[in-house]
């Protein structure tokens, strides 16, 4: 059998965190390891964590990793995932997972039976659909379903696509991936904080020709409230609203993510991902501005981004 880390950072999660854990119990794959670190809660987050731990049933385990280090500060999210990453034990597949989501019972046994498909040597992603909630997980939609992606068709897929369009490979709850991915994203090099988690690892799939595996089951319920944010999962006037109220944010990820991705993987990449990454790692604005290949996939996103570019952001 093969092994299954199950990765995710609480903070104040005590409203929602126990059903993400009745349905981690839940799962049909009899054998996971679920790494927790607690972000400096104020709320009984780490209580709770603990009284489940004394529950789970055999072969389900909870690792608090904050017990075995004694560092309980807030670090922030990107960073407590990170450092969780650097923390965790050998297995052949890992999944994030979100404090105050809700996984369907099969969710880890199609993500380990998807990711099998492939070698051990192959960088893996897997991305599942999901059902989108409000904060009482009442369905509001599902995504559009995608296409999977092989090592072969990834070699013709354009980085700067990838990267411009931050979360290409699926937000971090519906992701999954296996070893080899996993060194290659966070064992490579230093990361800047604000460079996204799960806007990383689908960038360096992408750039090492690895595998995207898609499932179009829904395996998630992912609750939206105050807390939350991802502006993918909007349509219309509310998604350019959020993404012009986190501009800043998604343009600190870009800048930084490509200056990190040169930096650590540019002679592993083809000539012209080469050619991306020294173009718009500093480079000339209106040669940025006019770069001939497509950036994003709907032409009011290109038009905003060329704009962007222009003016300095990007």
């Amino acid at each position: 059998m093969k092994s299954v880390i199950l990765v995710t950072s609480t903070y104040n999660g005590a409203a929602y965190l126990p059903q993400l854990l009745d349905s981690i119990m839940a799962q049909t794959y009899p054998e996971l390891t679920l790494y927790v670190r607690d972000d400096g809660s104020k709320d009984n987050s780490l209580q709770i964590l603990r009284d489940y731990r004394e529950r789970f049933p055999e072969g389900k385990k909870i690792e608090i990793v904050n017990e075995k280090d004694g560092i309980w500060e807030n670090k922030g999210s990107h960073q407590s995932y990170r450092y969780l990453i650097q923390n965790l034990g050998m297995a052949d597949y890992y999944l994030f997972c979100d404090q105050d989501d809700v996984w369907d019972p099969r969710k880890v046994e199609r993500a380990v039976a998807a990711m099998e498909q492939y070698p051990a040597e192959t960088p893996v992603l897997y991305v599942h659909n999901y059902y989108v909630c409000d904060s009482d997980l009442n369905v509001e939609h599902t995504l559009p379903d995608r296409p999977s992606v092989t090592p072969s068709e990834m070699e013709r897929v354009s980085l700067a696509h990838v990267i411009m369009t931050g979360t290409w490979g699926g937000v971090g709850m519906a992701q999954g991936f296996n070893r080899k991915l996993l060194e290659q994203a966070f064992y490579s090099g230093e990361i800047t904080p604000s460079v996204a988690v799960d806007c990383w690892i689908s960038w360096v799939v992408a750039g090492m020709n690895g595998a995207l595996t898609y499932d179009s089951e829904p395996l998630a319920y992912y609750r939206r409230h105050p807390g939350t944010f991802s502006s993918g999962d909007q349509n219309g006037l509310i998604r350019y609203r959020d993404w012009y109220r986190h501009m800043d944010r998604h343009c600190s990820n870009i800048v930084n993510g490509i200056r990190d991705y040169r930096r650590l993987y540019r002679d592993m990449v083809s000539p012209d991902r080469q050619h991306f990454l020294d173009l718009f790692d500093g480079g000339n604005r209106l040669k940025k501005c006019f770069y001939p290949h497509r950036l994003r996939a709907k032409l009011t996103e290109e038009i905003a981004f060329r704009i962007l570019i222009l003016i300095g952001k990007i």
